[in-house]
């Protein structure tokens, strides 16, 4: 087994628009864009959320779903294309769909976005570009500056759904971390910097990379491996649920397997704990990335476990790979096949 000692290329830079970007997330005209939309799409009678994309779009649902298993109403995130063909018997006006496309350029949501709307559900659009294919089939379309930015404002759709329901006792103290964590992220990058940088010295060179995650970081696992690692760098990843781990992935711990786990600060934190007891056992190339490690400033306790998801699932996921991208040499904007062929 070799392991990578030094960077082949330079580390990729923090954007110097980081907190600003992040400090534009929930202004007051996005608080009153959204609520205006929750509160002509809400009705008595709704009886689903669908939550609709692609790839890391999709994946980056995973901290607002968490958010929304408050509701009494079930929300469920579905692929773009998955959600065109299977024709959930409950789409129509009784339904309300959040589509996320990042930069609005995939033509599967395009087709989702029109698919809702013809079908008569109210459709908010989660993007950066109000000029792409995406944008062009939606009617409400809500803008963010970046993927950190994206999984704050997708918070706060969450709580303003929340809100609407009765269900969102914390809405104010939770609208007001969203508006002032941007130092929290960017401490967070300075914070992890170093041991994530070890990670990546760790795995680069491994022929496979095991990511795990539960609760809202079980899609931060699947964006880190499919996105980061599979797309991007073009490495074999699996990512697995930290519960689901111990169902049939842990039997290829042989002791030598390089495993992620992200740990969060919410209610499922006892799952990741366990796998992570268990890989002490069994395994001795465990890398865990704890969000209560971090100081957070400006976070209240009880808002750590959200904006803390937050943190893991965007700028932590994305810094590690720019120090994977840094080891290996391959930059992040290649691909093999996307952007390149038909498919």
């Amino acid at each position: 087994m070799s392991q990578v000692r030094q960077p082949l290329r330079p580390l990729g830079r923090i954007p110097e628009t980081f907190r600003a970007d992040l400090d534009q997330a929930v202004t007051p005209e996005i608080e009153a864009q959204v609520t205006g939309f929750v509160e002509k799409a809400l009705r008595p009678t709704t009886r689903a959320i669908y939550l609709v994309g692609c790839g890391g779009s999709l994946f980056m649902f995973g901290a607002m779903r968490f958010l929304l298993e408050r509701s009494p109403i079930p929300a469920l995130a579905l692929n773009a294309d998955e959600f065109l063909l299977r024709k959930p018997a409950a789409l129509g006006p009784d339904s309300i769909v959040i589509a996320g496309s990042t930069n609005g350029g995939t033509p599967e949501t395009a087709r989702a976005v029109r698919f809702a709307r013809e079908a008569g559900a109210p459709v908010l659009l989660v993007t950066k570009d109000p000029e792409s294919i995406v944008a062009k089939e939606a009617a409400d379309v809500v803008l963010h500056r970046s993927v950190e930015a994206k999984q704050v404002l997708q918070g706060f759709i969450a709580y303003a759904l929340l809100k609407a329901q009765g269900v969102a006792d914390d809405y104010d103290e939770a609208v007001s971390a969203f508006r002032n964590c941007s130092a929290a992220f960017e401490t967070s990058v300075h914070e992890l910097d170093d041991h994530l940088r070890d990670i990546a010295a760790a795995c680069t060179d491994e022929a496979c990379v095991y990511v795990l995650g539960s609760g809202p970081l079980e899609g931060a696992a699947q964006t880190f491996a499919a996105c980061y690692l599979q797309e991007m760098q073009t490495k074999h990843a699996v990512a697995t649920g930290s519960g689901e781990f111990l169902h049939g992935a842990f039997e290829v711990v042989d002791g030598d397997v390089p495993v992620i786990v992200l740990l969060g600060e919410d209610a499922t934190r006892p799952m990741g704990q366990r796998a992570i007891r268990f890989l002490e056992r069994y395994n001795t190339r465990n890398h865990v990335i704890d969000s209560a490690a971090l100081s957070l400033p400006g976070v209240p306790a009880r808002q750590r476990g959200t904006i803390g998801a937050f943190v893991m699932a965007s700028c932590v996921t994305a810094r590690l790979a720019q120090h994977f991208e840094a080891f290996s040499g391959r930059p992040l904007n290649e691909r093999r096949y996307m952007w390149r062929v038909e498919y």
